[in-house]
Parts: C-alpha cells; sequence; structure tokens
C-alpha cells in the first residue's frame, strides 16, 4: 500500500514542493524554480563575501607592523635581569620584568616582554607560566623582547 498525497486545491500549497515552484532542465541548464542555486557564471554564487560591484566588503586585512624572532636587534642591557613567565602560547611567551624597565617602549604589551622559543638558552623548549627566568632585554622594531633567556 503505497500514500498517495491529496490533489492540490487552488495557489495554495501543494504537498510535494510547499509552493516554491519547480525547476526544469532545458538546453544544458537550470532555470525557474525560487531560491537560491547556480548562477549563470558558471559556478555557486550565493551572495557571500561579495558586495554588489563584486569587490568584496568589509575593511580586510590591515597591514601589520613588523614581528616576529627575525627582526634586527639591540640589546639594552649589560647584566640579566630576571621575570616571571606571564603567558606562553607554544613557540613564543610573555615576560613581566620583575623591576618595571625605564625605556620608552616599555609601555608597549603592557610592560610585558616578548620572548621567542628561539631565545631559550640551556636546552629548554618551551617555559612555564608562572615561573621566574632570567635574561638580556632587548628592543626591535615591533618593541622590547628576552633573549638568552634561562629558565623552566
Amino acid at each position: 500500500m503505497s500514500v498517495i498525497p491529496p490533489p492540490a486545491k487552488g495557489k495554495g500549497k501543494d504537498g510535494w514542493n510547499g509552493g516554491k515552484g519547480i525547476a526544469t532542465y532545458t538546453d544544458n541548464s537550470w532555470s525557474g524554480g525560487k531560491g537560491k542555486g547556480w548562477s549563470d557564471k558558471g559556478g555557486k554564487d550565493w551572495g557571500k563575501g561579495k558586495g554588489k560591484d563584486g569587490k568584496g566588503k568589509g575593511k580586510g586585512k590591515r597591514p601589520r607592523g613588523p614581528s616576529g624572532p627575525t627582526l634586527p636587534r639591540e640589546r639594552i642591557t649589560k647584566e640579566p635581569v630576571t621575570g616571571e613567565v606571564q603567558d606562553w602560547k607554544g613557540k613564543y611567551g610573555w615576560i613581566k620584568p620583575t623591576v618595571p624597565l625605564e625605556h620608552p617602549l616599555a609601555i608597549k604589551h603592557n610592560g610585558n616582554l616578548y620572548v621567542s622559543m628561539s631565545d631559550l638558552v640551556g636546552g629548554i623548549t618551551q617555559l612555564t607560566p608562572g615561573s621566574l627566568c632570567q635574561f638580556h632585554v632587548f628592543s626591535d622594531p615591533s618593541g622590547l623582547g628576552a633573549e638568552e633567556c634561562l629558565g623552566s
């Protein structure tokens, strides 16, 4: 026994397609129906990510300043200083010096110093947040950082 929907009456919704129209395939293209689907442009056109003129929307990516462990550095301490590891994010982290530094760039990053995994010495590959470490302070175009860092 099979179930057959009742015939549609009038202009209302029928039992098969919810009143959304029927798409037909003719001459190697789909036409008719309602809603979004394949466009005449040869691909999907779901209306995402493009404005009316096709140039995109929003401000997009903004140019960033220089960053990373390969920037040219200038050491600003003669003797090592100490600090507490604030955060470690896998290959880099942030250290808060025990004694705040008197330097124009010291206010950047809330007084924290950038440290890269490549700046760690003594065979360690990461730092533990909350632990103390000893390092030299350097300056580069992105701010202050810690190099030759001994810690755990």
